[in-house]
């Protein structure tokens, strides 16, 4: 069976008969379902074509839950976290890999077995998987550490690209919100898709290659406690809090604040904001159910112009000009 997975009982969540073959076709395949089983329910999305697949689930579960899954699919596979605490035990890298709320990782296997663990009631998740062929060709034109994965599996064993996951950078969170909310039609949602995988595949890799060893994120608290502060200024767009507010809303000091979040997220706290503010404006602005005047609002700008200003600063085209 290429894929099945199941609970603690033995209840049947979810199967399909895909093999990776499958994914190596010409025309843009889009299919979504909902599935429910005792104790939960889940809504799935993927999309694939020329041998890239993309995958969407959201989990809603009674209580904490472990799902038995096996897999014959030959892929290699980028395993973002979006929401609740993920713990893989992946038998063929003889290894468990734990990923917190907005984490990431890359593996290869030649097929799966193992389990996933959601400790928490609300699961979101995301994946690329690329199929061996495609994901050799396209790590031979890429940076040393892709070619080196590639190198090495073509020795046919198991591999993950980072001992230790590492969070979403904002860049990398745009591109899949993008993904998720593309409202192309066919032929131009195809070489969308395909070039946010290219993008995300290259943001993760970079992602690995820059990585540095923690000096101020160091425990799980410190992780959980920046990943709330990111959420609460996320949250909070149109009146953001001041840096003291944030730290103490967060239960951190100002120094674990400041140096955490740039180590964790890459940018300080509110050039992250900024940033996320322009993109989330880009977003509306091509889903094109907003103005830019209604956005320059929601988003906490002083006016219009700023908006305007400093949007065009960020991307070469006004907010005007974009839709």
């Amino acid at each position: 069976m290429p894929l099945e997975v199941r609970d603690n009982r033995d209840n049947l969540i979810h199967r399909n008969a895909h093999v990776a073959q499958d994914f190596d076709v010409p025309e843009l395949v889009e299919e979504a379902g909902e599935r429910e089983f005792p104790g939960g329910r889940g809504t799935l999305r993927h999309w694939y074509f020329d041998g890239i697949r993309l995958g969407h689930a959201r989990w809603q579960f009674e209580r904490p839950c472990t799902q038995h899954w096996r897999s014959e699919l030959d892929v290699v596979h980028l395993q973002f976290n979006l929401r609740g605490r993920l713990t893989i035990e992946h038998r063929q890298l003889g290894r468990v890999l734990t990923l917190g709320s907005y984490q990431h990782n890359l593996m290869y296997s030649p097929g799966f077995e193992g389990t996933h663990r959601y400790d928490e009631l609300a699961a979101e998740t995301f994946m690329v998987q690329f199929t061996r062929p495609v994901f050799l060709r396209l790590a031979a034109q890429a940076d040393e550490n892709l070619q080196r994965f590639g190198e090495q599996m073509l020795e046919g064993r198991p591999l993950l690209l980072g001992a230790r996951s590492l969070a979403l950078s904002l860049p990398l969170h745009h591109a899949i919100r993008e993904v998720l909310q593309c409202r192309l039609p066919g032929p131009l949602k195809k070489h969308f898709l395909h070039a946010k995988a290219l993008e995300i595949l290259v943001l993760q890799a970079d992602a690995f290659a820059r990585q540095q060893p923690p000096r101020h994120v160091r425990t799980e608290y410190d992780q959980e406690r920046l990943l709330f502060a990111r959420d609460y200024l996320i949250q909070h767009l149109h009146l953001p809090p001041s840096l003291p507010e944030l730290a103490r809303i967060a239960g951190l000091n100002e120094f674990k604040l400041k140096n955490g979040f740039k180590e964790l997220f890459g940018q300080p706290v509110f050039a992250y904001l900024a940033d996320y503010r322009l993109r989330e404006a880009q977003t509306q602005l091509l889903a094109g159910g907003k103005t830019a005047s209604e956005l320059a609002f929601e988003l906490g700008y002083s006016s219009l112009q700023h908006f305007s200003a400093a949007f065009k600063k960020k991307f070469g085209v006004s907010p005007r000009e974009l839709r």
